[in-house]
């Protein structure tokens, strides 16, 4: 399994949009690994997670051909993880030669239903006969492709919206459990990782949202590093990580300060990778 970090910011990028915080400046002065846009990411060419604002710059910057993705996954509808509009161009008039001309859409019904509230009207009949929506449900697997999916619901949004955190497993017997956006999660959600560990053994890799950098949270939204490394532990605990399981921090936030290289420095002692815009893991 391929595993590409297309973006790997919270929602305001970072440098941030309008800010002009000591932050925001020394990461557009150094470039680089610094520099990061919206979260999303590509597992192998034919999976999507999320599409931010930013999917058209991904495709630019990576070369993408986003036509070949035939499964997308949302996590929820804030608007840096979904932006509806998107897929208005996908089909149609907008888009020939597409590989994969069919799109899976796998999301929450409030998810489904926002795109249709605000986009519905600009979506040309041809390429809404060319998507699927998917209503998943907390727990419920689904086999889609290659690919197993488990939704499971992440500690993120308000009462009335359903937000998911993602297990994801191929035919190869890889697996993923992609962590973002959530703050500490449900008993009901550790129920399921103990569960895993038992009858599957650990999973081959962990994207872990890192939203606050060094600032503890209130546990509700985001996590910070403190955070992070305590779940961790956790699931070292319960054998959902073992020996080979690569874990990232990921999603970041300006307000959590450190940039790159410090991340770095505080993410290494625990076994973990820092994630940027553009990094590949082959899992």
């Amino acid at each position: 399994m391929r595993f590409t970090y297309l973006g790997t910011a919270a929602a305001e990028g970072w440098p941030a949009v309008f800010c002009n915080c000591s932050f925001c400046k020394e990461a557009a002065r150094l470039g680089g690994k610094n520099i990061r846009t919206r979260s999303q990411a590509l597992i192998n060419e034919d999976l999507l997670i999320d599409l931010p604002p930013d999917t058209y710059m991904h495709k630019l910057q990576r070369g993408l051909d986003l036509s070949k993705v035939r499964y997308l996954l949302i996590t929820h509808m804030h608007m840096d993880h979904f932006y509806p509009q998107e897929l208005t161009v996908r089909g149609g008039v907008y888009s020939h030669e597409m590989v994969s001309e069919h799109l899976d859409i796998f999301c929450a019904k409030e998810t489904k239903d926002f795109f249709f509230e605000v986009s519905g009207w600009e979506l040309e009949e041809a390429s809404r006969m060319q998507m699927e929506w998917h209503i998943l449900h907390p727990f419920e697997t689904v086999q889609t492709g290659p690919y197993r999916i488990t939704p499971l619901p992440a500690s993120h949004m308000r009462e009335g919206n359903e937000p998911f955190i993602y297990h994801i497993r191929d035919e190869q017997g890889k697996s993923v459990l992609y962590l973002h956006d959530s703050g500490y999660y449900k008993d009901e959600v550790w129920a399921y990782f103990k569960k895993t560990a038992k009858e599957e053994g650990p999973v081959s890799m962990i994207s872990f949202d890192s939203t606050s950098g060094y600032k503890e949270t209130d546990h509700r939204a985001h996590m910070g590093f403190a955070e992070v490394f305590r779940v961790k532990d956790r699931m070292k605990e319960l054998g959902l990580i073992g020996p080979e399981t690569v874990c990232v921090m990921n999603h970041f936030s300006h307000n959590g300060q450190w940039l790159y290289d410090e991340m770095v420095e505080h993410a290494a002692p625990q076994g973990c990778l820092v994630s940027y815009d553009g990094m590949k893991l082959e899992i």
